[in-house]
């Protein structure tokens, strides 16, 4: 392992120790000072547990910690969190407030003490979780291309600490893209704090940069084949209105042909490499197993090409726990599976040279793509891009009565005829403004809603009005839309899709049309039943939350209420139904008087004018017709006879 690859490995290493002591100070494990030591402010960290059970074998010791105190580095539960708090004590106290080696807590210490201290601190942090192998590839891999780049490192690392900078990473190797993404969002691996990406297609105007409501900083990423989508002026709009604003740009793409000329051009930060090799493998085991990993990697060195392996393959065979023979024999078999694959498929073998030069070398004339199969077999363990899942993302309206005068936004306040419709919508969003405060938790709000009725209710027109109301992101699709690619798979893939972009935006809602199309589901033996039930309950996972859907308001629409599984409306899915009805007279009134706006007014009192005119009209001609009946007003008081008093009425209505 050289010099970069270790620093990188070790910084993943100090983080993850880091977490663990903090974890731990939470809970009540350890003691924590501020401390100023040469103008810099740092914690100090000393035991509040009886440290006088350390033998001092670190093996021995690591093992005891463990067993006793597995449950206090982990992250303390949140208040509306439902956990498990088994091997937590319930208050979280300090184990040992009165007994014990009280560190930290006294006024004077030896230095045997000090000594001890810092040894049952360090312990603390090691006894936490490892870092996660897939960062720890990642880690590797930039370690690659940063050597390949022949820039000092130096360099590269002053541009990565800049405000706004510029990066470009490429690779040709499965699962880069989000093995990369992963890396630099590890909290405290890229110097000036957290990072939280917002995706690139969602930054197209000044309205768009209202923060992600995460902590930390925030940057804009263009990864893979969704980047060729935007290009030109659009795409330079975009970067000069994130560059602006001081959020740095990452461009991430296992093409290099996917990354834009503008974000090349512009990139304070270039970085490329190739495919795995044997290096790779070998830099990999010795920081997960040591040298001693090193000796088992010669037989399986001859005999198979580490070219064919992606990064994914290499997550999949260094599990914890297994040894360097079981991850090499692992690793050996996913090469062959993929060599085979690979050669069956008729993709050709790419040129193993680029793999020693570090760069991606052109793939062959004919060579077949992942990218080409909507199969979803397996093609060599190569990994399938998302494809655009075809959604509309519509952003809210500004509530700003200046641009349109006397017509107010479409709101949810300003409808009329939605009934409980409309009441759950208010009350949605004074929940999201305790949400956004931090005082209700999103598990305790009703964030997904089933409106039903006939055709020209509304519906859509409701979810337009709720996100003005609400002032998030909405995001229109229809189940047609996914039906639209025809293979099973690439209807999941675009359901999947659909629901990451609408996370990737949240706060937000989402807005399923048709969602009666998805059906119910079949028996096996039916024609097509695989099919359907593979949509189905592809669908329930997603609704179920197993997939995270925090911040994320799902409002589904149908005509056919009847032909909805019954598990999607289920509690916990779409749990709350509503029926929209045909408007009455008193609805549509007011429906009128909304559009009408300030010509209703006029209408009005335009009206009032004609009628006015009309009842003087009318009062003028029964004043003519009520002149004459008095003449026969007494033959009337002088005649008891009703039959003769009408004749004469009769008579005088003639003349």
């Amino acid at each position: 392992m050289n010099k970069l690859s270790r620093l990188l490995v070790r910084r993943l290493e100090r983080i993850a120790r880091r977490e663990a002591q903090r974890n731990a100070h939470r809970n009540g494990l350890l003691h924590m000072k501020i401390v100023e030591i040469g103008g810099h402010v740092m914690r100090r960290y000393a035991p509040a547990f009886d440290t006088s059970r350390l033998s001092g074998d670190r093996d021995q010791d690591l093992a005891w910690l463990r067993r006793n105190f597995g449950g206090y580095l982990l992250p303390p539960p949140q208040p509306s969190d439902i956990v498990v708090t088994q091997g937590r004590p319930p208050a979280f106290l300090a184990p040992f407030p009165s007994g014990g080696t009280q560190a930290g807590t006294g006024e004077y210490m030896s230095a045997a003490d000090h000594a001890h201290s810092a040894y049952a601190v360090g312990l603390v942090g090691r006894a936490g979780k490892p870092p996660l192998v897939s960062n720890i590839v990642a880690a590797l891999v930039l370690s690659r291309a940063i050597e390949n780049s022949n820039q000092p490192f130096a360099k590269i690392a002053r541009a990565a600490a800049m405000s706004a900078p510029v990066v470009s990473l490429h690779a040709p190797m499965a699962g880069f893209e989000q093995a990369m993404r992963r890396l630099i969002e590890v909290p405290g691996f890229i110097p000036g704090g957290a990072l939280t990406g917002i995706d690139g297609d969602y930054v197209y105007d000044d309205s768009s940069f209202v923060g992600s409501g995460s902590p930390g900083r925030t940057y804009i990423q263009f990864i893979g084949d969704n980047v060729r989508r935007i290009g030109g002026a659009a795409l330079q709009r975009r970067l000069v209105n994130a560059l602006t604003r001081d959020y740095p740009v990452v461009a991430i793409s296992e093409k290099s042909e996917s990354i834009p000329s503008e974000i090349t051009i512009a990139a304070d930060i270039d970085l490329a490499t190739g495919w795995l090799d044997y290096a790779f493998v070998s830099t990999m085991i010795e920081a997960m197993h040591g040298a001693s990993g090193i000796a088992a990697l010669e037989q399986w060195r001859q005999a198979y090409d580490a070219h064919y392996l992606t990064i994914d393959d290499v997550v999949l065979a260094f599990r914890p726990g297994r040894s360097a023979p079981e991850v090499i024999a692992v690793l050996a078999s996913l090469t062959e599976r993929n060599r085979i694959a690979a050669r069956d498929g008729d993709e050709g073998e790419d040129d193993p040279a680029s793999a020693d030069t570090g760069k991606a070398s052109k793939p062959k004339q004919g060579a077949a793509s992942s990218e080409k199969t909507s199969s979803g077999k397996d093609s060599g363990g190569g990994w399938k891009r998302d494809k655009p899942s075809g959604a509309e993302v519509i952003q809210p309206e500004p509530m700003n009565e200046a641009i349109a005068p006397g017509r107010p936004s479409l709101t949810v306040e300003t409808l009329s005829g939605y009934g409980k419709a409309r009441t759950w919508a208010l009350d949605l969003k004074v929940d999201l403004a305790d949400y956004r405060a931090g005082s209700l938790a999103w598990a305790d709000m009703s964030t997904k809603l089933l409106l039903y009725g006939p055709s020209g209710t509304g519906k859509t027109t409701f979810a337009r009005a709720l996100c003005n109301s609400l002032q998030v992101p909405l995001v229109v699709t229809s189940v047609s839309t996914w039906l639209q690619g025809g293979h099973l798979n690439d209807v999941i893939d675009k359901m999947a899709k659909t629901f990451a972009e609408a996370r990737a935006l949240a706060p937000s809602i989402l807005f399923i049309d048709e969602i009666d199309g998805i059906g119910k589901r079949q028996p096996a033996e039916q024609e097509y039943g695989d099919y359907w039930n593979t949509v189905v309950n592809k669908a329930l996972e997603l609704l179920d939350g197993v997939v995270k859907s925090e911040g994320l308001v799902i409002v589904g629409a149908t005509n056919r209420p009847d032909q909805i599984d019954d598990a999607i409306k289920r509690s916990g899915r779409l749990e709350t139904h509503i029926e929209i009805p045909m408007p009455d007279v008193a609805t549509l009134a007011e429906i009128f008087a909304h559009h009408l706006g300030d010509d209703v007014a006029a209408l009005v009192s335009e009206a009032g004018s004609k009628s006015t005119d009309a009842g003087e009209r009318c009062s003028k001609d029964a004043g003519a017709l009520t002149e004459e009946p008095s003449v026969f007003d007494g033959q009337a008081d002088n005649n008891d006879d009703d039959e003769p008093r009408s004749d004469e009425v009769r008579k005088g209505a003639a003349k």
